[in-house]
């Protein structure tokens, strides 16, 4: 793109407009060549023992990660819950009462999930680089169940009916929200 804005600027010092085109060709031709003739490195070849030592590094994540996944997805499902519980209260279909009710049954899931996370470790297989990468994922997923786990204490607590400073509905669908 550059090469091709360059063209039409030098376009206008050219005298003759075939000697521009000529050079415009030459130029083409080099870049052209230039690009073409250039191969990338080799990759460097992979012994049979670190090619088995891959393998078995892989399987040890696959096996790991199976049991991350379903955890993952228990957070996702108590996420699913807790904002199932506070659209219910926000269109009226549930009561203060009942709402936090629910959400002290999600904040229980949420506790267990963050509880799960804690004691799922990094496979003592692994080498010490897959070691290390998969502590810096668990530690960030600890982090957020952690969060998510006082995000919904957090409401749970504010939907108790005894803290509510107000008895319409919709204030009290505001206050939940904004927790």
């Amino acid at each position: 793109a550059v090469g091709l804005l360059l063209l039409f600027f030098l376009r206008r010092y050219f005298p003759n407009r075939r000697i521009f085109f000529v050079f415009a060709a030459v130029i083409l031709a080099a870049a052209a060549f230039s690009f073409f003739s250039t191969e990338p490195p080799p990759r460097p070849a992979i012994s049979p023992e670190e090619r088995s030592h891959i393998i078995a590094q892989q399987q040890i994540i696959a096996t790991w990660y199976a049991d991350y996944q379903r955890l993952i997805e228990r957070l996702d499902h108590t996420w699913q819950q807790y904002h199932r519980v506070l659209s219910d209260f926000s269109e009226d279909i549930i009561d203060i009462e009942t709402t936090h009710e629910r959400l002290i049954a999600v904040e229980a899931m949420a506790a267990d999930g963050e509880a799960q996370i804690k004691r799922l470790a990094p496979p003592d297989a692994l080498d010490e680089a897959n070691h290390d990468l998969v502590a810096a994922i668990l530690k960030k997923t600890q982090t957020y169940a952690e969060a998510q786990h006082q995000t919904i204490r957090l409401t749970a607590l504010a939907a108790d009916p005894e803290r509510q400073t107000s008895t319409q509905q919709e204030e009290q669908s505001r206050q939940l929200r904004e927790r």
